[in-house]
């Protein structure tokens, strides 16, 4: 065997047995009760760290608690948050919070309702990253304010706790959660602009500058599964083009998956780990499929026009994403509009732009006071504001077509089998594209002497 193919059959069988292990790990870790089965019911202590942000809903907010000491004892898994904390704790805080315990439910081992937070230790040194943040996003609001400022920044930041529960809901229901949710799209659009500007300085500065980005994004918006998960990707990709090498969609895909579920193996019931890769596995697989079909096999033949535009471009791979994270969504949710495509489609290509312009409203909001300046800000904050007006009325506007809502219910496992129409293109195209290969190489082996050029000496 070859020495390359050689090379490339061990590193996929690391990564598929990597995979595989965790996938068993953990279905065994849902599978076990954990320490706290008995102390179900009873009111009890406990400390850990606030992971992610808190999401604020009303009166009352959720968190997720993590690196559990009960009693001195070390306990694997994360409980869920949920009632009104005084006071409000943010991400990376040290806790210790009382309540009665209940059974816990996805990848929570178990649930505090109403928790009362005995002690609230913020890490030192603070956190430089969430100082910046809080500071950017008060300029906003102070610069633009309303609905539009907060939607702004769930687009930038990922901060959807910012959002009210009727605009979230509305989101929910047309299938447009995952706009708000700090991800690879987000974190994609962002690298590739550093990479495009600082790659006309020279490759390195555009290798160096994408992976700072990716490092100082992950830091601020906090290291989700699926930031993760893009934050690996993206670094690949980078070095990929700074090497001049081109990693095939499958590989990457699987590459990362085995990296995140390494670091943690939960993720393989993480809704946020799920979407990102269905997402990111229909831009890469799907996508290329309906360019072939619209616009002919890219080559580099082909002429201007036989290629899609940025437009065009955008608008397949919102269709892409969307149907690949469709079964996920009416697994999780239970309901989806079957004119969610077109939600998508309307909204998701001005989000470059949409994230483009929030940065802009809160820079020139530090801008001092003054005449040509005043014009700045105002025109900056005007044209934003249109912008996610237009966001917003293309939400209410679907979200009010209840008729076109498919409601089936919640953990409903056959949604799944709706992977197999969406995927059968591609699984015909591919077993096509082995069948041509076999056949070429058929030809090579009974013909050499016409295919295979030959030197003769004398």
């Amino acid at each position: 065997m070859d020495k390359k193919l050689w090379l490339r059959a061990v590193m996929m069988g690391i990564v598929l047995v990597i995979i595989v292990y965790s996938i068993i790990r953990a279905l065994n870790e849902l599978n076990t009760d954990g320490p706290l089965r008995d102390l179900v019911g009873q009111t009890i202590e406990i400390t850990g760290t606030i992971k992610g942000d808190p999401d604020i809903s009303g009166d009352s907010s959720s968190a997720r608690l993590g690196d559990l000491y009960y009693q001195n004892e070390k306990i694997s898994g994360s409980i869920f948050l949920y009632g009104k904390f005084e006071p409000e704790p943010e991400r990376g805080d040290h806790v210790t919070v009382s309540g009665k315990l209940s059974k816990g439910f996805g990848t929570f081992v178990g649930a505090i309702y109403r928790p009362k937070i005995v002690s609230l230790m913020k890490p030192e040194p603070r956190s430089l990253s969430l100082e910046v943040r809080k500071l950017f996003a008060r300029n906003v609001h102070d610069t633009m304010g309303g609905r539009e400022a907060k939607l702004g920044l769930a687009y930038l930041l990922g901060m959807r706790n910012e959002l009210d529960d009727e605009t979230l809901d509305m989101l929910s229901l047309i299938g447009l959660t995952h706009i708000v949710v700090a991800s690879g799209t987000h974190l994609g659009i962002i690298v590739g602009f550093v990479r495009k500007r600082f790659g006309k300085v020279s490759r390195f500065a555009g290798l160096l500058f994408s992976v700072l980005l990716v490092i100082i994004f992950g830091e601020i918006v906090g290291w989700t599964a699926s930031i993760t998960r893009a934050g690996i990707v993206s670094v690949m990709s980078v070095f990929g083009r700074y090497y001049g090498r081109r990693l095939g969609a499958g590989r990457v895909i699987l590459i990362a998956m085995a990296i995140t579920l390494a670091m943690n193996p939960m993720y393989i019931v993480d809704i946020g780990w799920l979407l990102s890769f269905a997402s990111f596995a229909g831009i890469m697989i799907l996508e290329p499929m309906l360019v072939e079909f619209f616009y002919g096999r890219k080559n580099p033949r082909n002429k201007p026009n036989e290629h899609p535009g940025v437009i065009a471009e955008l608008v397949l791979a919102s269709i892409s994403a969307t149907l690949m994270c469709m079964p996920i969504l009416l697994y999780y949710f239970g309901s989806i509009s079957i004119i969610s495509v077109v939600a998508n489609i309307l909204i998701l290509p001005t989000i470059p732009l949409a994230m483009g312009l929030t940065v802009l409203v809160g820079l020139v909001g530090f801008l001092p006071t003054f005449y040509l300046f005043d014009w700045v800000r105002f025109l900056v904050t005007k044209i934003t504001t249109l912008l996610l007006d237009y966001h917003l009325f293309v939400v209410e506007f679907f979200a009010k077509q209840t008729n076109m809502i498919i409601y089936i219910g919640k953990n409903n496992v056959f949604v799944f089998l709706l992977y197999i129409p969406i995927l059968l293109p591609f699984i015909i195209g591919a077993i096509g594209r082995m069948k041509k290969r076999h056949e070429a190489k058929l030809r090579v082996y009974e013909n050499p002497e016409k295919y295979l050029p030959f030197t003769t000496s004398t």
